[in-house]
């Protein structure tokens, strides 16, 4: 099997076969396409993007903006019209930090690909707590952590662990999205929107498709579109 066709297959497996992906934010459009690079370049093997990855392991839990290594991968990849204009990190600028450092973390050692373009983080997270391995309240618990965060370092804490657990079930996430999502936890007004949201995808019951059962009895599904 080639490196595409696994990556390819990884995420077929990951991701619900009626899910829609999510509209994203400028944010998160910008750090597709250096995620998807990056992600690619690790699975064939390049030792520039292992480098990189290891680079912006190392920054984990550091502030954004404080490790010039990763300057170009991380605070680099904000649109100018979400970077900070003085001292200070902008939201964006935390948000991109702590999403390719997570990232980071998740594919270390992994030959499957851990950033699933449309897999949210609340459904990677009903993945999660779906499996027999895991404790589903502790993973609730940690989860319902993470959503009532309200500083980087508060969402950080939390979201370690779960990203841990991720990795070590082999289950992946949308990055991208997900640097809309810490964004959107951090900016006043949008907090509330993002909770909703996931909430949703967390709570929200898969419904088989016919082609998923045993029958051809038609099938509903509880997705909607107005997100």
């Amino acid at each position: 099997m080639t490196t595409d066709t696994a990556a390819e297959t990884a995420t077929k497996t990951a991701v619900a076969p009626q899910q829609r992906h999510r509209r994203m934010r400028a944010l998160g459009s910008a750090l597709q396409w250096t995620i998807s690079k990056l992600q690619r370049e690790y699975l064939e093997g390049r030792p520039a993007a292992r480098a990189e990855l290891a680079r912006l392991r190392r920054g984990l839990g550091k502030p954004a903006g404080s490790v010039p290594e990763i300057w170009e991968t991380t605070i680099g990849a904000v649109p100018e019209q979400l970077a900070g204009t003085d001292e200070h990190a902008s939201r964006a600028e935390q948000a991109a930090h702590a999403a390719l450092t997570l990232y980071a973390v998740h594919q270390q050692s992994r030959q499957d690909a851990m950033h699933v373009p449309g897999t949210s983080f609340g459904r990677a997270v009903r993945y999660l707590a779906s499996r027999p391995e895991v404790s589903e309240d502790a993973v609730e618990r940690r989860f319902m952590a993470v959503a009532t965060a309200e500083t980087i370092d508060e969402i950080l804490v939390h979201v370690r662990g779960l990203v841990t657990q991720l990795k070590a079930c082999s289950i992946g996430l949308d990055y991208a999205a997900f640097a809309d999502d810490i964004h959107g936890l951090l900016t006043p007004g949008w907090a509330t929107g993002v909770r909703l949201t996931w909430g949703r995808d967390f709570h929200r019951v898969h419904v088989p498709s016919s082609s998923e059962t045993a029958d051809d009895a038609p099938s509903t599904s509880t997705d909607s579109d107005d997100e």
